[in-house]
């Protein structure tokens, strides 16, 4: 019965050549997109779950800018602009807010002895940290004594890292931001 059938296969295949040969071409495609798209999916889902495992939990963010619409008697168009009140206002009002932290982000160069790099610094509070879910490597992070001291400390991330220490230790190293003078109190290896 095999034997039959596997005759008729072979001879229809050897009469038609191009369609056969075109059918097989298309079985071959039709596995390799669907092959493509399963890795394709499941990496960007990988993709997916490392940002928002990054960006925190449970997370909330507001930037300043301009109101699209007119509400609240407001004109449409207008600033709005976060101050240190509006942070004391959330803490002391929004009951089921476990953190609040405000976060001013400039572009300012950062050095390193003879290394030197252009990035996005950072000001924040001690609750940034694990907000935002920032697991230094080793040292620490930011801390209030820190803050209520007004020391000039920073946390520095893996790429940075890299471009300013090539390997070296960067605890307790001293950086310059912007020219003015920070000690490094941890990095982290993630990206």
């Amino acid at each position: 019965m095999f034997g039959e059938i596997f005759k008729q296969v072979w001879g229809s295949l050897r009469r038609q050549p191009v369609r056969s040969s075109l059918t097989m071409a298309g079985i071959v495609w039709g596995i390799v997109a669907v092959t493509l798209l399963l890795a394709y999916g499941s990496g960007f889902r990988r993709v997916l779950m490392y940002t928002f495992d990054v960006f925190g939990h449970n997370v909330i963010l507001c930037w300043p800018g301009t109101t699209s619409e007119q509400a609240g008697g407001e004109r449409a168009g207008k600033t709005v602009k976060f101050e240190q009140a509006d942070v004391d206002e959330l803490r002391a009002g929004a009951t089921f807010v476990k953190q609040v932290c405000s976060e001013t982000v400039k572009f300012l160069g950062i050095s390193h002895e003879e290394r030197w790099a252009d990035t996005a610094i950072r000001g924040v509070c001690p609750d940034y940290g694990e907000m935002r879910n920032e697991i230094p490597s080793e040292g620490r992070w930011l801390s209030v004594d820190d803050e209520v001291n007004r020391r000039r400390v920073v946390f520095i991330g893996a790429i940075l890292r890299r471009k300013l220490f090539a390997g070296m230790p960067a605890i307790g190293e001293t950086v310059r931001i912007n020219g003015t003078r920070f000690t490094v109190v941890g990095p982290m290896d993630r990206k």
